[in-house]
């Protein structure tokens, strides 16, 4: 039985005329006649007892119609919701933000914006670490994540965009002897202890922090912190110095210095998704954060997708 044949047995039904049932349905009254025939045929059912006087429900064709019509009725909720997903006016986006990254400046402005857009949409917002959320990506868990671009630029099937360019520092407590200096550079703390996040956090940090500490000509005293959470923590408490970017929530405490460096790597913040989710809520938050923060001529990076 096809969703067809329902839905005429229903029409029919619902009308007791084949006539009128034929008008709504906009298929003529003999084709109609024959769909109702076969039904019957097929359930081995009588549904309809045709009289002089039109058309009634037989007491086993109105048990079928109960049933019948519920069933109806819940098909065609899944397929209008379901349109509605593929439009992406429904359905969830999930969106991650690494650990100890100020968002505060813009994300309420993206956020209040889809909400009103979309207020069918489930957005909803969670941090994590480096390794969390590219494996959260990986998996689908998470739909798009705000991170650094040097952590992901090179990873398979990552594809990302510029949301605020970013430059890094040396930073170190205010407490620290170098902080009194007006300028710091690489060279000034060759003796010093660095704090970095470890490789099984983040492959991409630490190597690129020990080469632009190469190229300076030493290699730093380095403790390693498990998390980037842990690292900041070790920074404020006078632990060692490091290398951040400005997105570094960090950069708002008043204890800790900051110093402009020229790096090799780009840390400024991108979200990026996977080529191989087709949430259609990717491409619908892509093109409303972009309106809001007037990103509109910022190019995709990374695999192909259609935006």
């Amino acid at each position: 039985m096809t969703i067809a044949q329902i839905k005429y047995f229903v029409t029919v039904a619902r009308c007791l005329s084949f006539t009128k049932a034929a008008e709504q349905l906009f298929v003529s009254q003999p084709a109609l006649s024959r769909h109702i025939k076969n039904m019957e045929e097929e359930l081995n059912i009588q549904l309809f007892v045709r009289t002089s006087n039109g058309i009634r429900l037989t007491p086993a064709g109105s048990s079928l119609y109960v049933g019948m019509l519920d069933m109806y009725n819940n098909y065609m909720e899944m397929v209008q919701k379901a349109e509605k997903i593929q439009k992406g006016l429904n359905g969830a986006l999930k969106v991650g933000i690494l650990d100890q990254t100020n968002v505060a400046d813009f994300m309420p402005l993206i956020y209040a914006d889809f909400q009103k857009n979309y207020p069918n949409v489930d957005l909803w917002f969670q941090e994590g670490s480096f390794k969390y959320l590219l494996s959260e990506l990986y998996a689908g868990r998470l739909d798009m994540i705000f991170t650094l671009k040097f952590e992901i630029e090179r990873k398979e099937s990552i594809i990302y965009q510029y949301v605020s360019r970013s430059k890094d520092y040396i930073v170190m407590s205010r407490f620290h002897p170098l902080a009194a200096k007006e300028k710091v550079t690489l060279d000034d703390v060759k003796n010093e202890t660095f704090v970095m996040i470890s490789e099984e956090d983040n492959p991409e940090s630490a190597p690129l922090i020990l080469a632009i500490c190469k190229e300076h000509g030493f290699v730093p005293q380095v403790r390693y912190a498990k998390t980037l959470t842990e690292q900041i923590l070790w920074i404020e408490v006078g632990m060692g110095v490091s290398i951040l970017d400005s997105r570094c929530t960090l950069k708002m405490n008043p204890d800790v210095k900051f110093y402009e460096i020229d790096s090799n790597w780009d840390p400024s913040l991108v979200v990026a998704w996977n080529q191989n989710n087709y949430n259609p809520l990717i491409s619908v938050f892509l093109k409303n954060m972009n309106q809001v923060l007037g990103l509109e001529n910022e190019d995709i990076h990374g695999a192909n997708l259609d935006i």
